[in-house]
């Protein structure tokens, strides 16, 4: 049974939850990311296709996932805009078909973006079933875009951090205390 922590949750405490997880999904992505460029995952499609899809997945998601709505109390449901305003226009451009992709083809099957207008093909004697969506994972970030957002995933992490560091000590005496057991 799960036992739940009485605080109080202001703006501030959510703010700073925000930051915390954001750092977690910030740092996933940069690591996947990184290994997926530094690794022969690329040399190796389409033979290691799936692996390439699943890994491309995982960044996406751990990208996205501090700029999408969250559900629950305990932290803002995401982070601020203006987080990205350091970006140039090439790494908005790749955010944005990051978080694109991930609205569209990875975490939601969106029916118009994947063309769902099955068809039949008439074989004469009878008509077989043609669907014609594309697969979700058909396209896959290139090397050279999937680079650049490591390097946006390691970026925005320490800026989370930066951020976090920031308001923690207006935070930490307002947390509830672990309680350590002595193994002596």
């Amino acid at each position: 049974m799960t036992e739940y922590i009485e605080i109080d949750v202001d703006e501030e405490f959510r703010l700073f939850n925000r930051f915390l997880l954001s750092y977690n999904d910030f740092k996933q992505a940069h690591e996947v990311a990184s290994e997926l460029v530094s690794g022969d995952y690329y040399e190796k499609y389409p033979e290691n296709r799936h692996i390439l899809h699943a890994l491309n997945l995982a960044v996406i998601i751990a990208y996205s996932r501090p700029f999408k709505t969250s559900r629950g109390q305990l932290a803002l449901r995401s982070l601020p805009e203006d987080i990205l305003s350091d970006f140039d226009e090439e790494k908005m451009e790749i955010h944005h078909q990051v978080i694109s992709d991930r609205d569209t083809m990875m975490a939601h099957s969106d029916a118009d973006v994947n063309n769902v207008v099955p068809q039949a093909l008439d074989l004469g004697h009878r008509r077989i079933l043609m669907p014609s969506n594309a697969s979700p994972y058909a396209m896959h970030l290139l090397p050279e875009a999937m680079e650049k957002l490591a390097g946006m995933a390691f970026v925005l992490k320490e800026k989370v951090f930066e951020m976090r560091m920031e308001i923690e000590p207006g935070i930490i005496d307002k947390l509830p205390l672990m309680q350590v057991q002595d193994e002596t």
